[in-house]
């Protein structure tokens, strides 16, 4: 084992020796120094910036399905027309991790405003039960979140594109089944008021989707108290995939069972390919900066061979060389990811200034517009781990030549 408290005072000296050199004047005044320091920072504030954009992007996109859709989806295949109360007993029944829910019905729609007509889909939710399962009180852009027989809440693309402002009107249009025959089709209209602009999270739902009440659903489509399925929501987001599954088997194949995951399945396996390959694409910026570190040590030991010589007489070892070019080697790699840190945070900071105010991302590409960035302890963690070892890797070749030196041939050569 290992006597830390015997070791101590050695490190601290080699600790001191290597930060000596480091800010020895021939080492800072030296171009090619500053400039691979220069590189070292901004590679490193280029992976703090993407990787809190991906990781920002990934955690809107949750948000946005959760606070919209709930954790879990259930719909049953063809007409609901079993009684509410007796479902939402037995769905809480068969599995105790379902915290609260809230039944909804879905039907394509035309709306209609001063002359102009657009497909959308309209949602209907129970009114009493939405805050507790949904969250879209916290996206209301204006007006407010009242949901009754004649009022309902757009999307912000939908109300941009009809010119809609909060007290306006415009007509819903659905088709509803004739009784006389099962392929004929009459119009049914009404006239609803908005109550409330809402930014849904996805560019989709901006552009398509307006939210109303339950019972004005069903009384605009004549389907009785049937509805399309329910929302859930659990005590754990991520316990979703499990217990969606859980309740999947349980309820049976007439029953679609989804959870927020499921939905977007392609979308977030993509966003995890190209988390890994923005990192190593940007990580090349380190490599390149800690080869030119190495050069620069290269340079820096070949103009202190007297100096390696003259410690060497005073009885320090080549080991002890070799640990103070290294320990020099590495405080650069702290001292480039600890500005890089500082200048990764206020580009992230900027880049929430500069979506605020420009249309940065293209919602129709990336389904959302906007992203609130999110720094995760992981990714800088990941980034000062690999950056540091990187500048271990490169700094061995030449603390090795200096701890290789031979005091006569440092005296000569120096």
């Amino acid at each position: 084992m290992i006597d830390l408290k015997k070791h101590a005072p050695k490190l601290k000296l080699k600790l001191w020796v290597a930060y000596r050199l480091l800010a020895s004047k021939s080492f800072l005044q030296g171009s090619p120094a500053l400039l691979a320091l220069t590189g070292l920072v901004l590679g490193v504030a280029a992976l703090v910036a993407s990787m809190a954009v991906m990781s920002g992007f990934e955690e809107t996109l949750k948000k946005s399905l959760t606070d919209v859709t709930g954790h879990i989806q259930v719909v049953r295949h063809g007409r609901f027309a079993e009684e509410w109360q007796s479902f939402q007993k037995k769905l809480k029944s068969l599995d105790p991790e379902i915290e609260s829910m809230v039944r909804f019905g879905y039907v394509e729609a035309v709306l209609a405003s001063e002359g102009k007509v657009a497909g959308v889909l309209l949602q209907g939710v129970d009114g009493p039960e939405l805050n507790q399962v949904l969250h879209l009180e916290n996206r209301v852009k204006s007006g407010a979140l009242k949901l009754n027989a004649d009022n309902v809440v757009i999307g912000l693309g939908l109300a941009k594109k009809f010119q809609l402002q909060v007290g306006q009107t415009a007509y819903v249009v659905v088709p509803v089944a004739t009784p006389f025959e099962k392929s004929g089709f009459r119009r049914q209209a009404k006239k609803f008021n908005v109550a409330g602009i809402v930014d849904f999270g996805k560019n989709e739902w901006n552009e398509r989707l307006i939210v109303g009440d339950l019972k004005a659903l069903q009384d605009l489509t004549e389907i009785g108290d049937r509805y399309t399925g329910a929302f859930l929501k659990l005590k754990k987001r991520d316990r979703s995939g499990i217990v969606a599954a859980n309740l999947a088997q349980k309820l049976g194949p007439q029953f679609s069972v989804m959870d927020w995951y499921e939905v977007n399945r392609n979308l977030f396996e993509a966003v995890k390919i190209e988390r890994a390959v923005i990192f190593f694409v940007v990580l090349i910026i380190v490599i390149v900066a800690v080869f030119n570190i190495s050069s620069t040590l290269y340079v820096f030991i070949r103009q202190r061979y007297s100096d390696i010589s003259i410690l060497k007489t005073l009885g320090v070892s080549a080991a002890d060389v070799r640990q103070i070019f290294i320990g020099q080697g590495l405080l650069v790699g702290v001292v480039g990811v600890a500005l890089g840190f500082i200048l990764g945070f206020i580009l992230c900071f900027g880049f929430m200034i500069l979506q605020h105010y420009y249309s940065v991302i293209s919602g129709s590409v990336y389904k959302i517009d906007s992203i609130d960035v999110q720094i995760r302890f992981i990714d800088l963690f990941a980034i000062a781990a690999s950056t540091l070892f990187l500048c271990f890797l490169e700094t061995l070749a030449p603390a090795l030549r200096g701890s290789r030196l031979g005091v006569i041939e440092g005296l000569k050569n120096g």
